[in-house]
């Protein structure tokens, strides 16, 4: 599991206090409310985030009323939207390579991926030399204070990720803007390097990979980069972190807008076709 946001260890632990000093043990909790103990002490550790029935029949079981319900509830609705910055992980034990580290993790155990990537090449896809120079940008890992070797660690690990791309029973989609393909985050050299890997991993049965034409019309509000895993959790990228969305409404608003973006594109042999043609130019 991914390292815990500060909003839901903060809900998990009052969560907890509310139960302890109510319950002795999770068990005798679990049998006054009729639920199964593994779910009280998921709700506790964080590992799942309740929902607001949960947290009504927590309070009323607890002991407490109105007021108390109110504050528990509004501490879960802070813990629907998890943000994770990219400062906090490089001041985090393990720093950014160990956020690599759980998303290896993350995407071993989801069968189906779809990623988003407008303006880059995905990290799933990225050479080392891309993703140094990309890494390298105003607003990367250094802009919050990662060193050199922090991100040469994180270069290697998110190389390592890709092993993902060779696994057999995995399925996983880009849709990739035709401005990733044209403008380099440094030397042409690289880009045009870079752009050999995408149609090698364009063969891989894994890998479904689409480009969304310049000019295309777009077939949905304009969006950020973001990924879904299963279509039950999505994470979404900004400048300075990342956001995961697990509420099914909206995962299901990503996993319809991807549909859409995937319809406009160029795929297979045509995609690949363009992206040649682009590097030919590049040459």
């Amino acid at each position: 599991m991914a390292e815990l946001t500060p909003q839901r260890v903060r809900l998990a632990a009052r969560l907890r206090a509310l139960r302890t000093a109510a319950f002795p043990s999770g068990s005798q909790f679990a049998r006054h409310t009729g639920w199964v103990q593994s779910k009280v002490s998921k709700l506790e550790t964080g590992a799942q985030r309740p929902s607001e029935d949960d947290v009504r029949e927590w309070v009323r079981a607890t002991g407490h009323g109105a007021d108390v319900e109110a504050e528990v509830l509004a501490m879960a609705a802070a813990a629907r939207f998890e943000y994770s910055t990219v400062r906090d992980t490089v001041c985090r034990g393990g720093g950014l390579a160990a956020w690599q580290a759980q998303l290896i993790g993350l995407e071993s155990a989801a069968t189906h991926i779809i990623e988003h990537q407008p303006a880059v090449l995905p990290g799933l896809v990225q050479t080392a030399a891309y993703a140094r120079e990309l890494l390298a940008l105003h607003g990367g890992p250094m802009t919050a204070g990662a060193s050199q070797d922090d991100v040469e660690m994180l270069v290697a690990e998110r190389i390592r990720r890709q092993e993902i791309l060779y696994q057999r029973g995995k399925q996983i989609q880009f849709v990739i803007g035709e401005a990733a393909l044209h403008d380099p985050p440094g030397a042409i050299e690289t880009l045009v390097e870079q752009l050999d890997r995408l149609v090698a991993v364009a063969g891989l049965a894994s890998v479904d990979l689409a480009v969304l034409r310049m000019g295309t019309r777009m077939p949905v509000l304009p969006l950020s980069s973001f990924v879904a895993h299963d279509k039950r959790v999505v994470f979404v990228e900004t400048m300075t972190g990342e956001q995961r969305l697990d509420e099914p409404d909206e995962v299901a608003v990503y996993v319809k807008a991807f549909e859409l973006l995937r319809e406009a594109t160029v795929t297979g042999p045509d995609a690949v076709a363009l992206i040649q043609r682009i590097a030919a130019s590049l040459r």
